[in-house]
């Protein structure tokens, strides 16, 4: 069996050097021919949204307002640069333009320091007991107060300074009652009650009586029926009465 020429082994020649030479060059023709069809999908990409922005106004106000926007802050941001750069530096009439430092956040250690400074308020009064007597029913969701029971004709105290608001009848129950207003949003009222010694505007205070218990609206005995608001928010007044 004889040999085979050269041409036989290598058709076309396509051998050693040759053939590293063709595989490069369909590699360098790939690469251009990519790039061709990228330039060509991004041109048409362009197209469609510049064919989207033409057809539609608010899309197309959009896209101006932002180009506007973008403009705008370019020589803002520049500016602000060249300031930070030259701090100290800019002088005006001059005069030194005094440029702010900015401001860091304190660390927690410091702020935890400021906390522990707080004191707690003080209530503006000394909270007295406004009659001689024992509490018959106490404050729930369903009676917004407590009701201490005395003796029929007994003096009622406030429970501390104030200005009466209201001295009159309610025809909700409370009969003959009278309302305190203390300051700072806290209010007292006092139901049931027999006889009625002070008017709207009167001062009162701890020491002089406001009126006698009695049996005047909804009630199954004597007693005096207490509320105490705090910015128009029940609380309990047996909280705040003394032991």
């Amino acid at each position: 069996m004889g040999l085979s020429s050269p041409l036989e082994l290598c058709p076309r020649g396509l051998c050693g050097a040759n053939m590293k030479k063709k595989i490069k060059s369909t590699h360098k023709t790939k690469a251009i021919y990519a790039r061709f069809e990228a330039k060509k999908g991004l041109k048409r990409a362009l197209n469609s949204l510049q064919k989207h922005i033409m057809i539609r106004p608010r899309l197309r106000l959009f896209s101006k307002l932002v180009l506007v926007a973008v403009l705008a802050l370019l020589p803002l941001s520049y500016a602000s640069r060249v300031v930070a750069e030259n701090r100290g530096k800019v002088v005006m009439n001059g005069h030194k333009i005094l440029v702010a430092e900015p401001v860091l956040p304190k660390p927690d250690n410091e702020l935890n320091n400021i906390g522990q400074q707080v004191n707690p308020a003080v209530s503006p009064f000394q909270f007295h007991m406004p009659v001689d007597g024992y509490i018959s029913q106490g404050f729930s969701a369903y009676h917004r107060g407590v009701d201490i029971a005395a003796d029929l004709g007994k003096p009622i105290h406030p429970l501390g300074d104030g200005n009466v608001i209201y001295a009159g009848f309610m025809t909700d129950g409370h009969g003959k009652t009278v309302v305190v207003d203390h300051g700072n949003g806290l209010k007292s009222l006092y139901a049931h009650m027999d006889r009625i010694y002070v008017g709207v505007g009167n001062h009162v205070d701890g020491q002089a009586p406001i009126g006698t218990i009695g049996l005047t609206g909804h009630t199954t005995g004597p007693h005096v029926h207490i509320e105490l608001t705090d910015n128009d928010i029940f609380v309990d007044p047996s909280k705040v009465l003394p032991n």
